[in-house]
């Protein structure tokens, strides 16, 4: 009887990550799939990669839209730092490194 109710933990657990992939939602993700934590620098340039619908390096505000991404559609006009309507990889890094910065700076001003 232990035999079996360890078995089949054993396989809801391994299942769990394939149901939770094939309802379209990320197993390290909320209820609407969005990514919780940080990314690490690899997953930010398959999120560029993968936005990046016509592959020129660059993503329009059309492309952001398409993606799902709220966050960047609301600033995208303050991380476009050359103002020619395209995010490119260098203006979205510096915006990254702003917003850590920023954040750091709170942490020290108010830590917990």
């Amino acid at each position: 009887m232990k035999l079996k109710i360890l078995l089949l933990t054993t396989l809801a657990a391994c299942l769990l990550p394939a149901l939770a992939q094939a309802e379209g939602r990320s197993v390290n993700g909320d209820q609407h799939g969005q990514r919780q934590g940080r990314a690490n620098q690899a997953e930010r340039g398959e999120r560029f990669a993968n936005t990046d619908s016509n592959g020129d390096e660059q993503l329009s505000l059309e492309e952001v839209e398409n993606a799902g991404a709220k966050r960047l559609v609301e600033h995208f006009d303050k991380i476009d730092s050359n103002d020619d309507g395209q995010l490119n990889k260098d203006e979205l890094k510096a915006a990254h490194k702003k917003r850590v910065k920023r954040g750091k700076a709170c942490k020290r001003e108010n830590p917990e």
